[in-house]
């Protein structure tokens, strides 16, 4: 009960904390300024007028405007309830996604080539004309059949209008745009993923689409307000002006059925529903007839659901006379009605609820190779349900888009640069596990408990066998000497892998001689930076350099691969720990990790997952699987790793690694790595 009541409490927070929520305290407040310039300038009020209009306490404390707030509460607490229950764009993205590739017409990624800057453009233009469209068609809906207008005619309740009327809305409206929103972002998700593959992404203005900060910025909150703000007539046929909206509120006949549009004007001009704004005021409501126009919460909830389900039999009555009349209809028609009302409902949050069984959603940077091990392992021995979602890319900002609604209980991948982004955006929760914090060591996992490193990589020096003494190098610093002028190679230096690298330097010898280091360096280059870290291996193999730095696990999968070529590649190499003398810091590590997502639904399997990665027989895998170093001591490693023998290991935190970050993208611009 204790996490229910924090969980409502949280939700009501995030409507004004969140500029991902109209009700943003940012957005309220630019709201205001927009407001003041409009009545100082426009209706040339003064300051303390214009303030006095504003914030009329007969407006915001008006019955109705009370009335706005106690829906606002009160539907949290039914939508937090019934929120894992709901249709999600996962759920309507992944089987579209899937059903795409049945279709003959277009193939998979075949426009994948396309800049990223372009795809995002596109993504973002179409996400926006989509998204704003089928909400002026199901707002115009909402109008036209009376058994919606039932449960619209709530909001069209309203009085007075505060930035708090979006909230005077009736549950079952709510449901009908969650699913109109599930439906609209999975269609456009899934589409553009096949089409464009890994690409796909939103502008974002701190993290939040573009159109969503700009549309609220400049004063969206005014549409429900008595501040009428109105545009010249040529910006009023493309966007929708706080007058217009307010129109759409009026109660003189022939307003009606107006400006349903959210933020285009356009849809209403081709539907012939525009109406331009009028200088004379308004009278907002309903008749006063009707039975919910009293603002008593118990008309407002219960009576909508009476109407239309009248509304329904009304209907069945007359398809029975008119369209069939052999069918015969029972005089209980209403329930007939209500149970197929139920049935459609409820097929549309079937995909997206909880499953009986214990499950968990996984968004995975890692290949499915790597991660299937432990998924089978951990159902079997839990007999938890596994879903993964598999992606290098865009992760983040498919969790972060998808807010609330995300399905995402668990997030693995690989680096700290990466884990990171995550953490930075606000994305992870804290989690108090004993075990995470007793087993992995203090530097491989962050202060706050959000995220973990459950294994370790290496960053090593790649040496030519015939070319180079093993004993010629000791230190990562030592690249940087002139005899290794034209013989090294390396993937760009912007990579996260070797920034970490750069980071750990900057940690130990300070930011100058970092950038020193890092110049001198990069003039050693044999070839421009280019390719992975297998690349790297190829070219000493080829004798295009005769050092590189790689991550140590490739090495070993070259090693012990199945392609002939991929062994004889490494045939002549070896590799090398640098930083192991006496009194040095250690070779640099990185980890991979993961953490619980801020919105799971799944927190306490969320965290046994974490813990079982800890266990000694997921560290195992770990080692045998990909080659990389457990975080846990004890584990019994693979042939190829004790060939290597133990290695000192450098424990500045990895959290400093990834706070110097910044800098060293900055080092690494100026000295063009």
């Amino acid at each position: 009960m204790f996490e229910f009541l924090n969980s409502v409490l949280m939700d009501i927070y995030a409507q004004f904390s969140s500029p991902q929520k109209r009700l943003f305290f940012g957005y309220l407040i630019s709201a205001a300024l927009v407001a003041f310039l409009w009545l100082m300038l426009a209706e040339k009020l003064n300051f303390k007028s214009s303030a006095k209009r504003i914030f009329d306490s007969r407006i915001w404390f008006s019955r109705s405007g009370i009335a706005d707030i106690k829906l606002l509460v009160i539907n949290r607490f039914i939508f937090v309830f019934i929120k894992p229950a709901l249709l999600t764009q996962l759920a309507v993205a992944t089987v579209i996604y899937h059903s795409l590739h049945k279709q003959p017409f277009v193939s998979i990624a075949a426009l994948a080539d396309t800049p990223g800057n372009l795809v995002i453009a596109l993504f973002s233009i179409s996400y926006f004309l989509v998204d704003d469209f089928s909400r002026f068609f199901l707002h115009r809906l909402m109008h036209k059949f009376p058994a919606l207008w039932a449960y619209h005619k709530v909001h069209h309740s309203a009085e007075t209008l505060t930035p708090f009327t979006i909230f005077r809305t009736h549950p079952i409206e709510g449901l009908f745009f969650g699913i109109r929103s599930a439906i609209v972002q999975g269609i456009l998700i899934s589409t553009f993923l096949y089409i464009f593959g890994n690409n796909v992404d939103l502008f974002t203005i701190f993290g939040v689409n573009a159109a969503v900060v700009i549309f609220h910025s400049l004063g969206s909150n005014l549409r429900h307000s008595h501040i009428k703000i109105r545009y010249p007539y040529w910006i009023e046929c493309i966007f929708i002006s706080p007058a217009q909206h307010q129109i759409h509120h009026s109660v003189e006949e022939r307003h009606y059925d107006r400006n349903f549009g959210v933020a285009l004007a356009v849809w209403d001009w081709m539907f012939g529903s525009l109406h331009y704004s009028e200088g004379a005021e308004h009278k907002f409501g309903l008749e006063k007839s009707d039975s919910i126009a009293n603002h008593n919460l118990t008309s407002l909830y219960l009576r909508p659901i009476c109407e239309s389900f009248n509304s329904i039999k009304i209907f069945s009555q007359l398809l029975q006379d008119r369209a069939m009349p052999k069918m015969k209809i029972r005089s209980n028609s209403a329930l007939i009605a209500f149970l197929l009302f139920a049935s459609l409902v409820g097929g549309i949050l079937i995909p997206g609820q909880k499953a009986l069984s214990a499950e968990i959603n996984i968004y995975s940077h890692r290949q499915k190779f790597l991660i299937e091990p432990f998924l089978k392992e951990f159902s079997d021995r839990t007999g938890t349900k596994v879903n993964v979602v598999y992606a290098s890319k865009g992760l983040a900002q498919r969790l972060q888009s998808e807010g609330e609604a995300s399905p995402a209980d668990v997030v693995l991948t690989v680096d700290i640069g990466r884990l990171k982004i995550y953490s930075d955006k606000g994305l992870f929760q804290p989690v108090n596990s004993k075990l995470l914090n007793s087993s992995i060591p203090a530097h491989l996992r962050s202060q706050d408990g959000t995220w973990f490193g459950f294994s370790k990589r290496s960053r090593v020096i790649a040496i030519s066998t015939e070319r180079v003494t093993a004993n010629s190098i000791k230190r990562i610093e030592d690249l940087a000497k002139p005899e290794w002028k034209g013989r090294i190679c390396t993937r760009p230096g912007s990579h996260v892998y070797n920034r970490a690298l750069l980071s750990s330097i900057i940690a130990a010898n300070g930011e100058k001689e970092a950038e020193k280091w890092a110049t001198a360096f990069v003039s050693n280059l044999a070839r421009r930076p280019q390719g992975n870290d297998r690349a790297q291996l190829k070219a000493i193999s080829v004798g295009q350099c005769d050092v590189a730095i790689i991550n140590h696990y490739y090495f070993g999968k070259l090693v012990n691969s199945e392609d002939a070529d991929q062994r004889e590649w490494v045939k002549d190499v070896s590799i090398i720990f640098p930083n192991q003398e006496e009194g040095d810091r250690g070779a640099h590590v990185n980890i991979s990790g993961g953490g619980i997502a801020k919105y799971s639904q799944n927190v306490d399997e969320a965290v046994k997952f974490l813990e079982f990665l800890v266990s000694p027989e997921a560290q195992s895998l770990y080692a045998n699987i990909n080659y990389e170093y457990p975080v846990i001591g004890g584990i019994a490693l693979p042939e190829t790793l004790t060939k290597w023998g133990e290695f000192k290991e450098d424990t500045v935190p990895i959290e400093t690694i990834a706070d110097l970050s910044p800098k060293t993208q900055m080092i690494i611009d100026r000295t063009r790595w």
